[in-house]
């Protein structure tokens, strides 16, 4: 804007010297000559004429380039307007944006989590009696969809765990030169295979003996098929001496397990129970255990905790500052620019009166 302002203002300054000494030139053509005294008033009268339409001519200039100034500052104003409103939407778009994957994240933890209490309310739903349930081998066996068959992942079984290892690692198969050495050390015959035509019959009955051939073909099929159904509606002829009837080695009993009696069952719930109790106290004490042999480290990482608001603070405040820097700066460079324009235009007032 400065060079703009400079070239207008010169131009400006060049179109003012020009219609001033053109008028000046016109209207010395038409004063009376100085050295005659009677018509000094006229003469005085007639360059106060000069002078006043001199100034009107000036007026209108600045008034020119004061509307070029006006129109360049509202296109300078409209585009900052613009690149703040494209500023903003980038920013509100990118917020949206890390909010939605904030809510998808959220929102499958927490169907992850709903569907972890359902599955805790239907174990705890089979055992409202305090009953022992035993594994039934039989019934596990006999469904392809229990977990023998088909075990679930979220019980701890993976079933492609280790499947690297059955991976075939070959240099031959996994490296471009290792294919080539391959592709050369193969015979001729696997690369470029030959395909011999089978010969034909030739002469004046090759067509006949080929159709006589395939006519003898379908013949016999036909005549097979047809002694296969004869043979399954023929009765069959009662047997002339006895004979013996081998029956199927008898089924094998199902295994069974005895069921146990009500005391068995609530003296093996108590023990277990018991054994509850006691791993969760040794899991307790193992916990406790380690905390004493790392309270200093805990302390060390609760200080720091409660330091990082006072740093979180001290962050924002210099952030502040610098951002009230920056804006104080904006603010003189535009008044530097605003006192240069001013300067600028008082000195071509100046030249202009001057000239």
């Amino acid at each position: 804007s400065k060079l703009y302002h400079a070239e207008y203002g010169s131009r400006y300054q060049r179109r003012v010297r020009e219609a001033v000494v053109s008028t000046q030139s016109t209207g010395e053509k038409t004063l009376p000559p100085v050295d005659d005294v009677s018509q000094l008033s006229k003469r005085r009268a007639m360059m106060e004429e000069l002078e006043r339409k001199e100034w009107v001519i000036r007026e209108r200039e600045i008034e020119k380039l004061q509307q070029v100034r006006l129109q360049v500052l509202k296109q300078i104003l409209e585009k900052r307007e613009e690149d703040n409103n494209n500023t903003n939407t980038e920013r509100l778009n990118a917020i949206w944006s890390k909010k939605q994957v904030a809510k998808d994240s959220k929102f499958k933890k927490m169907r992850t989590e709903n569907i972890k209490s359902l599955r805790k309310l239907a174990a705890e739903r089979e055992k409202v009696e305090g009953k022992l349930s035993r594994r039934n081998v039989v019934s596990d066996y006999s469904s392809f969809a229990s977990q023998v068959y088909a075990p679930q992942t979220r019980v701890g079984v993976f079933l492609d765990r280790g499947s690297e290892l059955y991976n075939v690692k070959n240099r031959y198969l996994n490296t471009y030169e290792g294919l080539l050495e391959l592709e050369n050390s193969l015979p001729d015959y696997v690369t470029q295979p030959r395909i011999k035509l089978p010969n034909l019959i030739a002469g004046k009955g090759g067509a006949k003996k080929r159709f006589e051939k395939r006519l003898k073909e379908l013949d016999d099929t036909a005549e097979l098929i047809k002694l296969e159904k004869e043979k399954q509606f023929e009765v069959p002829a009662p047997p002339r001496f006895l004979q013996k009837v081998v029956r199927p080695p008898p089924r094998p009993p199902t295994p069974s397990v005895e069921t146990p009696s009500e005391e068995d069952e609530r003296r093996e719930l108590a023990v277990i129970f018991l054994q509850q109790l006691l791993r969760g106290r040794a899991i307790q004490n193992m916990m406790q255990e380690g905390k004493e042999k790392r309270m200093e480290l805990i302390d060390e990482l609760r200080s720091t905790e409660a330091l990082k608001p006072e740093a979180e603070k001290l962050n924002r405040d210099s952030k502040k500052a610098a951002r009230a820097v920056q804006r104080k700066q904006r603010m003189m460079h535009h008044k530097e620019n605003l006192a240069n324009e001013m300067l600028e235009g008082m000195g071509g007032k100046n030249i202009g009166q001057m000239s």
